[in-house]
């Protein structure tokens, strides 16, 4: 059955909203900095981080997912495996390390990011906001990850 609804309203992301996300995203660009540009006895514990915080945020942004396909009268079981995978994918790419080279590590969590992020811009029903929202923890993510891969692809 279609499910007829009226597009959402737009809506203004609150500014409280936008402090706690910077706070949320702020792990990427400092480690990717320690990382790129730190004295070399920190870069090895600044890509770390980073990997771990990369695994972490793939997992909330999963679980947000699955929150707002949860509130559905009929939530779709695609849509909450997909968000669940999130997790997991994320889990698989940290775990990986020391099994595959850095790079391939970096350019998996890039991946990760960038799927859900295509994702997320293809779930109906959301909150105006969250696209955005969406795209600022994805471009945090995912250039904070370049610059890292380009660092070690040199290294």
């Amino acid at each position: 059955m279609d499910d007829v609804r009226a597009p959402a309203k737009r809506e203004t992301i609150p500014l409280a909203l936008w402090a706690i996300a910077l706070l949320a995203l702020s792990p990427f660009p400092v480690t990717a900095v320690i990382y790129g540009y730190g004295p070399a006895e920190r870069m090895a514990p600044a890509l770390s981080s980073l990997l771990e915080w990369s695994a972490v945020v793939l997992s909330f942004l999963g679980g947000v997912r699955w929150g707002l396909e949860t509130r559905e009268p009929e939530p779709r079981a695609m849509r909450q495996v997909f968000s669940a995978m999130c997790g997991v994918a994320g889990w698989v790419i940290l775990m990986s390390r020391g099994r595959a080279p850095d790079t391939w590590i970096l350019g998996g969590f890039i991946a990760a990011f960038l799927l859900q992020w295509l994702f997320d811009h293809q779930t109906p029903y959301t909150p105006s906001r969250y696209p955005i929202l969406s795209t600022a923890v994805t471009t945090a993510a995912c250039v904070s990850l370049a610059l890292c891969l380009e660092k070690a692809m040199h290294a």
